[in-house]
């Protein structure tokens, strides 16, 4: 449901202080998981996303944060990537529509609409995945790269590129191995399978390749915990040093007049609540992970925490305050500041705030904090951003505002910021939304599924204020493993699926179908991918003329996703882009009195 009107009243979703608020310096009260979060790495193209909270289409942007019931479609001239974790990654090209069915600690389930994706598998130790299509269920085995191409009929080819695959349908299970490609097609209540060979490698596989060497040979991944993902992006965008302190920490290649929570933008996303969107390709893990501090000589670094340790996504490394007189909310402009190494880190989500970021009316507000006392990075260079109340809801932080040392030592804390989101608020990216184009393959469209566990519930929106949502109307339950597309399961994970209403077509995506003509495919436009990239691996020849979808003599034509040289894209590998990798900048022109930070809990 999108917001129709907005209450400037004192609300805060997900951000009021306790009855007794700790001061700044306390201890930090004990790190918990919340809701699982996939984060967009990669996006060459257009590409827009359906949230899963409020029903609607925004346009994506790298970094954009991903959760269960969100739908991403990608345009005919794009492809993207969406990382999982640090092991699991899922690549879309053009003209694919996917959705986000379940997300979990140990289960992943996406429904594939229509088009191509394959899901790769770097590193053991990864949570049950499972890919939905109208006709088949596909569950990757092992570290696989796996393949899987959706008709609009349904028709689904299942092609392992390394490793196996199971592919389960209403008639059975099969299990299908590298050099091979599962064909199910037909009736999908009663669909029939065939094997053939699998057919050459094309640009897809190829773009496939040199990401998984790009990831496989990053170094960035060796000095933070296999719990922060996103780190494979470091690489070329800036080095590690030793900090005597912290050990191990990366400074990046930036301007000498960058800082850390300046360059992006604030969003509301379901449960977290005020959520940033690092503009930077590498604008991941920093930001959600770890702390931020000043280091003369080298400027601001990033400590990703004890490797040994065990850490949990967060919207926001940072902490809010207010200053100036304003309307409603007490204050003319919202600041923030990153928190320094082993500064207490306190949750505006989750358990005390009802278990979700929902609206709380008893907001506590710390009046007169010092804030320039409080927080190390307060003091550093750059270490403070403001923007006005009204530039901060309209989405707009661009023209960031001074903040004197006066202003800093009375300012008022907050967990975040005293108002509800805007629609501006509900952005990923300035971008305008293309417009609706309804693709009639996917009216109606169900998918087969070997499970049938719901998916985590959203909050939805009502006159602007996040809202406690119920589940989406559910049918009566069937006597099969069938889910309609952008539709909650049953809430019983041992209970079959339930149907619900087909929500409205991806915006300007048409379904790709599949061609008897033989496979021509263009040579893939050159990749940024550093460093140099893999050898293209060896795939056997069709065998027995197959490998043909609908014809065993003939071979699918499936168009290549070409890059967009001026797009947004995921740092480093295929994709990549934003600032290139060069030689530090000298931070040598700092304001003086930002001494080296000298660590330890404060």
């Amino acid at each position: 449901m999108a917001i129709r009107s907005i209450s400037y009243v004192l609300l805060i979703a997900g951000f009021a202080m306790a009855q007794a608020p700790a001061p700044p310096d306390a201890e930090a009260p004990p790190d918990e998981p919340g809701r699982q979060v996939a984060r967009l790495s990669i996006l060459d193209g257009d590409a827009q996303i359906k949230r899963g909270d409020t029903g609607e289409w925004v346009a994506a942007a790298v970094n954009t944060p991903l959760m269960a019931a969100d739908s991403l479609a990608v345009g005919s001239n794009g492809r993207a990537e969406i990382q999982f974790d640090q092991s699991n990654f899922l690549r879309i090209a053009a003209d694919t529509e996917v959705r986000l069915w379940a997300l979990e600690d140990r289960r992943i389930q996406i429904q594939v609409a229509h088009g191509l994706v394959t899901w790769r598998v770097l590193r053991q130790g990864s949570p049950v995945a499972e890919i939905n299509t109208p006709m088949a269920a596909v569950q990757p085995v092992g570290q696989p790269a796996v393949r899987v191409e959706v008709a609009p009929d349904g028709s689904t080819r299942v092609t392992p590129h390394h490793g196996e695959a199971e592919v389960s349908s209403p008639r059975g299970q099969e299990q299908v191995r590298e050099g091979n490609t599962l064909v199910v097609e037909g009736q999908a209540e009663t669909p029939t399978s065939r094997t053939v060979a699998a057919p050459p490698s094309d640009g897809w596989d190829q773009f496939n390749d040199q990401r998984d060497g790009f990831l496989t040979r990053a170094q960035s991944p060796r000095y933070a915990s296999p719990d922060i993902y996103g780190t494979e992006d470091l690489d070329p965008y800036g080095r590690w040093v030793n900090d005597p302190n912290y050990g191990q920490v990366w400074s990046p290649n930036v301007p000498a007049s960058w800082a850390p929570y300046r360059a992006g933008r604030w969003v509301w996303t379901d449960y977290y609540g005020w959520t940033w969107v690092d503009d930077a390709p590498w604008g991941w893990a920093p930001f959600h992970y770890g702390s931020w501090y000043f280091r003369v000589g080298y400027g601001w670094c990033w400590f990703p925490g004890p490797r040994q340790q065990h850490y949990f996504y967060h919207p926001a490394m940072v902490a809010f305050f207010g200053v100036g007189g304003g309307v409603g909310v007490g204050f003319g402009s919202v600041g923030w500041v990153p928190l320094a190494p082993f500064e207490p880190y306190r949750p505006w989500y989750g358990r005390g705030y009802g278990g979700r970021a929902l609206v709380v009316n008893n907001v506590t507000v710390v009046n007169n904090t010092n804030i320039y006392n409080s927080f190390r990075n307060a003091r550093a260079f750059n270490g403070v951003t403001a923007v006005s109340v009204n530039d901060f809801r309209a989405g707009n932080y661009r023209h960031p505002v001074a903040v004197s040392q006066g202003q800093l030592t009375s300012a008022s804390l907050v967990r975040g910021t005293p108002f509800t989101p805007t629609q501006s608020n509900l952005r990923f990216s300035d971008r305008a939304v293309s417009p609706l184009r309804v693709n009639p393959g996917a009216a109606n469209q169900r998918f087969y599924s070997r499970s049938a566990g719901a998916p985590q519930g959203v909050a939805g929106f009502r006159g602007g204020a996040p809202q406690s949502a119920p589940a989406r109307n559910a049918a009566p339950a069937q006597n099969d493993a069938w889910q309609r597309f952008g539709s909650p399961a049953a809430a019983n994970p041992g209970a079959p699926a339930r149907v619900q209403e087909q929500p409205r077509a991806a915006p300007g995506f048409g379904g790709q179908r599949f061609s008897t003509q033989p496979r021509t495919v263009a040579p893939p436009a050159p990749l940024q991918v550093a460093p140099p990239v893999v050898r293209q691996r060896q795939v056997p020849p069709p065998q027995n003329g197959g490998g043909g979808f609908g014809a065993p003599t003939r071979q699918p034509q499936m168009r290549p996703a070409p890059p967009n040289p001026g797009v947004q894209r995921g740092g480093g590998g295929p994709g990549g882009g934003g600032r290139p990798a060069g030689p530090p900048p000298r931070n040598g022109g700092a304001p003086k009195g930002n001494e080296r930070d000298r660590g330890g809990k404060h």
